[in-house]
Protein backbone atom coordinates (compact mmCIF):
# COMPACT_ATOMS: atom_id res chain seq x y z
CA UNK A 1 0.00 0.00 0.00
CA UNK A 2 2.73 2.26 0.98
CA UNK A 3 4.50 2.05 -2.48
CA UNK A 4 1.11 3.27 -4.60
CA UNK A 5 0.73 5.80 -2.24
CA UNK A 6 4.18 6.74 -3.07
CA UNK A 7 3.46 6.20 -6.84
CA UNK A 8 0.47 8.19 -7.26
CA UNK A 9 2.04 11.26 -5.18
CA UNK A 10 5.14 10.87 -7.62
CA UNK A 11 2.76 11.06 -10.75
CA UNK A 12 0.85 14.07 -9.49
CA UNK A 13 4.13 15.97 -8.78
CA UNK A 14 4.83 15.01 -12.39
CA UNK A 15 1.86 15.81 -14.19
CA UNK A 16 1.80 19.19 -12.17
CA UNK A 17 5.07 19.84 -13.68
CA UNK A 18 4.35 19.28 -17.06
CA UNK A 19 1.17 21.49 -17.05
CA UNK A 20 2.89 24.33 -15.79
CA UNK A 21 5.59 24.46 -18.19
CA UNK A 22 4.86 26.81 -21.00
CA UNK A 23 4.00 25.61 -24.40
CA UNK A 24 5.05 27.40 -27.43
CA UNK A 25 2.51 29.28 -29.22
CA UNK A 26 2.67 27.97 -33.22
CA UNK A 27 1.56 31.01 -35.63
CA UNK A 28 1.44 30.83 -39.28
CA UNK A 29 3.02 33.99 -41.36
CA UNK A 30 3.00 34.06 -45.06
CA UNK A 31 6.39 35.12 -46.88
CA UNK A 32 5.59 39.21 -47.91
CA UNK A 33 2.78 39.29 -45.87
CA UNK A 34 2.37 40.92 -42.02
CA UNK A 35 0.42 39.61 -39.18
CA UNK A 36 -0.41 41.80 -36.22
CA UNK A 37 -0.02 40.66 -32.87
CA UNK A 38 -0.40 41.56 -29.49
CA UNK A 39 1.77 40.79 -26.01
CA UNK A 40 -0.42 40.13 -22.86
CA UNK A 41 2.33 42.77 -21.24
CA UNK A 42 4.91 45.47 -22.25
CA UNK A 43 7.97 43.89 -23.80
CA UNK A 44 11.18 45.13 -23.36
CA UNK A 45 13.12 42.93 -25.73
CA UNK A 46 12.49 40.45 -28.68
CA UNK A 47 14.32 37.70 -29.81
CA UNK A 48 14.35 35.78 -33.46
CA UNK A 49 15.91 32.89 -34.21
CA UNK A 50 16.95 32.81 -37.63
CA UNK A 51 16.08 36.65 -39.03
CA UNK A 52 16.19 35.37 -42.27
CA UNK A 53 12.94 33.69 -41.65
CA UNK A 54 10.33 35.99 -40.12
CA UNK A 55 11.53 39.43 -39.16
CA UNK A 56 9.06 41.70 -36.76
CA UNK A 57 8.18 45.46 -36.59
CA UNK A 58 7.63 47.22 -33.24
CA UNK A 59 4.52 49.78 -32.99
CA UNK A 60 4.61 50.13 -29.42
CA UNK A 61 5.21 47.95 -26.24
CA UNK A 62 2.49 45.94 -26.78
CA UNK A 63 1.98 45.41 -30.08
CA UNK A 64 3.99 44.32 -33.00
CA UNK A 65 4.11 43.17 -36.85
CA UNK A 66 5.22 39.85 -37.60
CA UNK A 67 6.42 39.88 -40.69
CA UNK A 68 7.14 36.56 -43.22
CA UNK A 69 10.70 36.93 -44.87
CA UNK A 70 10.99 33.04 -46.60
CA UNK A 71 9.48 29.84 -45.57
CA UNK A 72 10.62 27.60 -42.62
CA UNK A 73 10.38 27.35 -38.74
CA UNK A 74 12.04 29.68 -36.51
CA UNK A 75 11.26 30.57 -32.97
CA UNK A 76 11.06 33.99 -31.19
CA UNK A 77 10.63 35.29 -27.63
CA UNK A 78 9.63 38.12 -26.04
CA UNK A 79 10.99 39.07 -22.92
CA UNK A 80 9.67 42.02 -20.47
CA UNK A 81 11.86 44.53 -18.61
CA UNK A 82 13.33 41.53 -15.70
CA UNK A 83 13.90 39.37 -18.63
CA UNK A 84 11.44 37.05 -17.85
CA UNK A 85 9.71 35.22 -21.14
CA UNK A 86 6.18 36.94 -21.86
CA UNK A 87 5.51 34.76 -25.27
CA UNK A 88 7.60 31.90 -26.42
CA UNK A 89 6.64 31.52 -30.32
CA UNK A 90 7.40 29.46 -32.86
CA UNK A 91 7.09 30.99 -36.57
CA UNK A 92 6.27 28.68 -39.58
CA UNK A 93 6.42 30.89 -42.78
CA UNK A 94 4.27 29.47 -46.30
CA UNK A 95 5.98 29.83 -49.65
CA UNK A 96 2.54 30.90 -50.59
CA UNK A 97 -0.77 32.52 -50.28
CA UNK A 98 -3.77 32.44 -52.26
CA UNK A 99 -4.33 33.47 -55.82
CA UNK A 100 -0.17 31.96 -56.82
CA UNK A 101 0.54 30.16 -59.45
CA UNK A 102 4.64 28.66 -59.36
CA UNK A 103 5.60 27.31 -63.25
CA UNK A 104 9.03 25.14 -63.02
CA UNK A 105 10.72 24.50 -66.23
CA UNK A 106 13.62 22.86 -65.42
CA UNK A 107 15.84 24.57 -62.77
CA UNK A 108 14.21 28.01 -63.75
CA UNK A 109 11.35 28.71 -61.18
CA UNK A 110 8.54 32.05 -62.23
CA UNK A 111 5.71 32.94 -60.18
CA UNK A 112 2.75 34.86 -61.07
CA UNK A 113 0.09 36.43 -59.29
CA UNK A 114 -3.46 35.66 -59.92
CA UNK A 115 -6.05 37.49 -58.61
CA UNK A 116 -8.04 39.11 -61.59
CA UNK A 117 -5.27 38.43 -64.18
CA UNK A 118 -2.53 36.28 -63.78
CA UNK A 119 1.05 38.40 -63.30
CA UNK A 120 4.68 37.66 -62.77
CA UNK A 121 5.84 38.75 -59.01
CA UNK A 122 9.04 38.27 -57.45
CA UNK A 123 9.26 35.44 -55.46
CA UNK A 124 12.79 34.25 -53.06
CA UNK A 125 13.62 31.61 -55.27
CA UNK A 126 12.89 32.68 -59.12
CA UNK A 127 15.24 32.08 -61.58
CA UNK A 128 17.15 35.07 -63.60
CA UNK A 129 13.56 37.32 -63.21
CA UNK A 130 13.88 37.69 -59.73
CA UNK A 131 17.22 39.29 -60.29
CA UNK A 132 16.47 41.24 -63.04
CA UNK A 133 12.83 42.65 -61.34
CA UNK A 134 15.06 43.14 -58.31
CA UNK A 135 17.73 45.23 -60.37
CA UNK A 136 14.56 47.46 -61.78
CA UNK A 137 13.04 47.66 -58.19
CA UNK A 138 16.54 49.08 -57.53
CA UNK A 139 16.75 51.98 -60.47
CA UNK A 140 13.38 52.95 -59.62
CA UNK A 141 13.54 53.45 -56.29
CA UNK A 142 17.39 55.81 -56.97
CA UNK A 143 15.44 57.71 -59.70
CA UNK A 144 12.78 58.84 -57.11
CA UNK A 145 15.18 59.32 -54.14
CA UNK A 146 17.25 61.33 -56.85
CA UNK A 147 14.31 63.91 -58.27
CA UNK A 148 13.44 66.37 -57.36
CA UNK A 149 10.61 67.32 -54.85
Amino acid sequence: MLHLIKAIGTFCIILTTFLTQTQAEEIWLTTDYVKPFKTSQPADQIIIGNPGIADVRVRDESHILLYGISPGTTNMFILDENGDVINDLILRVRAVGDNVVIFQRGMERTTYNCMIVCEPTVTIGDGSSFSNVTEQIERRSQQIANSPN
